[in-house]
């Protein structure tokens, strides 16, 4: 057959449905590597996100009322009394395992776990054990005579957990109180 005479359409339809097939894999081989990417950048964050969740989880929620009761002629300060709970449903807090210091102007007093000067209440307990969960108060009694706080002085109370997560509360004492009077300092 002369070169002339040939019919060349059924090539050219042959030819073009390989590009076409040829543009379909690498579009999906482009597909699957952008998809792998945003996979594994979505896991990225993920990750990130649950770290910074279980790092707040962690947070102690002190209650705003702290309770404090002056004792003496001086008005030093006996004792506060202040609730605890989780920030967060994640946290889970060894209770004890809790440091509390108390500073003012003139003195800092520490309080270890164990401390016999401290004292741990249970209020709202859901399984009887030492941690404390989510929907837990726990009420912490300091017996804080040691640090010598009176009418008028300021002091900050800083609670840390045994993973270092703290919390902390400034309160001012009235300066015009008596003596064996229960307050309620805001």
């Amino acid at each position: 057959m002369p070169r002339e005479d040939r019919d060349e359409q059924g090539f050219t339809g042959l030819e073009a449905a390989i590009v076409f097939i040829a543009f379909i894999v690498v579009a999906s081989v482009f597909a699957y590597t952008v998809l792998g990417v945003g996979m594994a950048t979505s896991q990225k964050s993920q990750e990130t996100m649950h770290a910074a969740l279980d790092e707040a989880g962690s947070a102690l929620r002190p209650g705003y009322t702290v309770i404090a009761k002056l004792d003496n002629d001086q008005g030093n300060l006996d004792f506060i009394e202040f609730d605890l709970e989780t920030a967060t449903d994640l946290a889970v807090i060894d209770m004890g395992r809790m440091t509390y210091t108390v500073a003012t102007k003139e003195a800092l007093v520490t309080f270890p776990p164990g401390d016999s000067a401290v004292t741990v209440t249970w209020r709202y307990p859901k399984d009887g054990g030492p941690l404390l969960e989510a929907g837990e108060v726990v009420t912490v009694r300091l017996k804080v005579d040691s640090a010598s706080i009176r009418r008028g002085d300021t002091f900050t109370l800083d609670i840390t957990a045994s993973d270092g997560t703290t919390a902390s509360l400034t309160r001012t004492i009235p300066a015009g109180v008596g003596k064996n009077v229960y307050l309620e300092l805001f």
